[in-house]
């Protein structure tokens, strides 16, 4: 079936009436949404992004108190206390884990280009322990984070005895076609 040209419809926001899930991921970062730095905010375009990404985005920006979309490169302007004021996506916390329904507290100082975290709720779950404080988002430590993470995941998989057999079974493939090919070379067409 043909895509009606007439339908103005989003196509990266799916409609409510249709019964479809939100997507509970950043269109930016694809990292699932949360109730601390990767809350959804809801642009006035009723597009959503996570507060990180907005929050780095609003660092680079020429305009500090407007965010533009990234999608449909509509304006929002800011409201007056900052970036982490921007209207939560209710719709897209409702489908989060109840430990994550209520949001923290966050305050942006864009000058340092940092979220933190300003005070942990009384009714937030017991791993409030395991909570950054605070988030850098001009340097690209979050970026080192991701990146240590992939390299734990990498690791653990590399150490599974199924990946080393896998592993040593590719080396030894290798080898035997290096060998065959250093012979055909070395004895020629006939």
């Amino acid at each position: 079936m043909e895509p009606d040209p007439n339908d103005l419809r989003d196509p990266y926001k799916p409609d409510a009436e249709e019964g479809e899930l939100p997507d509970l991921e950043c269109a930016i970062c694809f990292c699932q949404f949360n109730n601390i730095f990767n809350t959804p905010k809801v642009l006035e375009c009723k597009h959503t992004f996570c507060l990180e990404c907005l929050a780095r985005m609003n660092v680079k920006s020429a305009q500090p108190n407007t965010i533009q979309c990234p999608l449909c490169r509509a304006y929002t302007p800011l409201p007056d206390l900052g970036l982490p004021k921007l209207a939560n996506d209710s719709t897209v916390l409702s489908y989060l884990p109840s430990a994550m329904q209520h949001v923290y507290s966050i305050r942006f100082n864009r000058n340092k280009g940092k979220l933190q975290v300003k005070r942990v709720p009384s009714s937030a779950p017991v791993l409030t322990h395991t909570i950054n404080q605070s988030l850098d988002v001009v340097n690209p430590a979050g970026e080192e984070r991701a990146s240590a993470r992939e390299r734990s995941v990498l690791n653990t998989v590399l150490r599974s005895p199924l990946c080393k057999a896998f592993l040593m079974s590719a080396v030894a493939i290798m080898m035997v076609i290096i060998i065959i090919a250093i012979i055909i070379l070395k004895v020629g067409p006939t």
